[in-house]
């Protein structure tokens, strides 16, 4: 392991004393631990969301929603590397792994993440806890980083110090990492904010007060019809008269995630029914259900190509660009939700039922295996299910040939949509001559 990643490694896993960023090299580190801090809830939000047998339900879109603006998150904070030359990592290392502790949070003041079905309890004690709103203010210096708002607070004087001592020097700290670029067009839904190219510091303090305002270091509301700031409070963000969710008009802008999940513990979203999964998602327990244990380390295959895809995908030019509008955006919203869902309905035993479970979850684990081996994987379990439906096996017939002969038709289609689209993957990497 090279020096300069063992150095960021241990910055992404200690509870350290804080002290002022003064060089280029410590406001790299920084940035990357932003985007992994953003991009380490994501798991644990999706898992929930993917748990939810209704997705038509109020509590499914505000989880959605916010799920889909930590992206965001994820994104402006990689702009904000590649401008003061540093390059975004999610691979290997970078991949949080669960069960965890926000990547440098004090294990005192911070909660402790896992990947678990919706309950009202993981509402109110992680996820609200995690999105906490506090002051953006300035941690004190040899204390612990206590709240997101301080970290990102804490970047934003590092950027100010080090740009000002540049520009006394006639330069600059604001130059993309060789061979990277930023890029501003990727569409987030829509609350999920307008991404900031970050060239100057002013645009840098607005990349960051994006983070800040829509996330976990938004402050508190007061009056519900004078918020403290122009981003809204509680009540500006609900079910509309055309039976949509959404903002409503006249109203500033979207709700805090805190409140948004506030909205799902207090029962105001309240949850839907939830697949019966494992409350610790783990490899190791599936080995009794070949069927589980495959699905799961397709899932994790799959996620681990988007992860080495949204990595190429800020290197510059058209065709790493198109990366994630032809790699990420598939397997983020269609792939990785519906293999979730089969997974989810799969018993960790092999006799076991899907009503009752315990089912399998997806662990987000990393899988370094090479792109070829990855698609030889999933076209492997692609014709076991096709042999399994062509025998209609007895087991079938014992629980239900119907029910059991549907679900297996429905995995078979997925499995086929996904295989189709590894395999371009594979084209497009050959093309752009990429060791996915």
């Amino acid at each position: 392991m090279d020096r300069k990643l063992e150095q960021q490694l241990r910055f992404l896993s200690s509870s350290y004393h804080y002290k002022p960023i003064r060089t280029i090299e410590e406001l790299r580190d920084y940035l990357q631990n932003a985007v992994t801090l953003e991009f380490a809830t994501i798991p644990a939000y999706s898992t929930a969301l993917y748990s939810m047998t209704d997705r038509s339900c109020n509590a499914f879109r505000l989880t959605a929603s916010v799920a889909m603006e930590e992206m965001y998150h994820v994104y402006q904070a990689a702009n904000l590397l590649v401008a003061v030359g540093g390059i975004p990592r999610f691979t290997g290392p970078f991949t949080p792994v669960y069960p965890t502790y926000i990547p440098n949070g004090d294990p005192k003041t911070t909660p402790y993440i896992g990947l678990r079905q919706a309950t009202v309890s993981v509402y109110q004690e992680v996820f609200m806890g995690i999105e906490t709103p506090a002051t953006f203010e300035s941690p004190p210096e040899n204390q612990n980083i206590q709240t997101i708002g301080q970290f990102y607070k804490a970047i934003q004087d590092g950027i100010e110090y080090l740009e000002a001592q540049a520009q006394q020097r006639g330069t600059t700290i604001f130059a993309d990492a060789e061979g990277y670029a930023q890029y501003q067009d990727y569409y987030f839904g829509r609350g999920g904010g307008q991404i900031v190219e970050v060239r100057d510091l002013e645009s840098a303090k607005r990349g960051i007060r994006q983070i800040v305002q829509q996330g976990e270091g938004g402050e508190r509301p007061g009056h519900p019809l004078v918020p403290l700031q122009p981003w809204g409070s509680y009540n500006h963000y609900g079910q509309r008269v055309d039976g949509q969710y959404g903002p409503i008009i006249g109203t500033p802008l979207e709700q805090s995630h805190y409140f948004k999940f506030k909205q799902v513990a207090d029962g105001v979203a309240p949850l839907p029914d939830v697949y019966p999964i494992v409350a610790v998602p783990n490899l190791d327990d599936y080995q009794t259900n070949p069927r589980a244990l495959a699905l799961a380390e397709r899932f994790n295959a799959l996620y681990s190509l988007m992860l080495r895809s949204l990595e190429h995908s800020f290197q510059k030019g058209e065709g790493f660009h198109r990366l994630f509008f032809e790699h990420v955006v598939p397997i983020m919203h269609q792939h990785l939700p519906n293999l979730a869902v089969h997974l989810m309905q799969t018993p960790i035993w092999k006799e076991g039922s899907g009503n009752i479970g315990p089912n399998a979850a997806p662990t987000w684990q990393y899988d370094k295996r090479s792109l070829k081996e990855q698609l030889k994987g999933f076209e492997t379990l692609t014709h076991a299910v096709e042999k399994d439906l062509r025998k209609g096996k007895k087991a079938l017939l014992q629980r239900g040939a119907d029910t059991a002969a549907s679900r297996d038709q429905a995995l078979l289609q997925t499995l086929q949509q996904v295989t189709a689209h590894v395999a371009r993957i594979e084209e497009t990497s050959t093309r752009l001559g990429l060791h996915l």
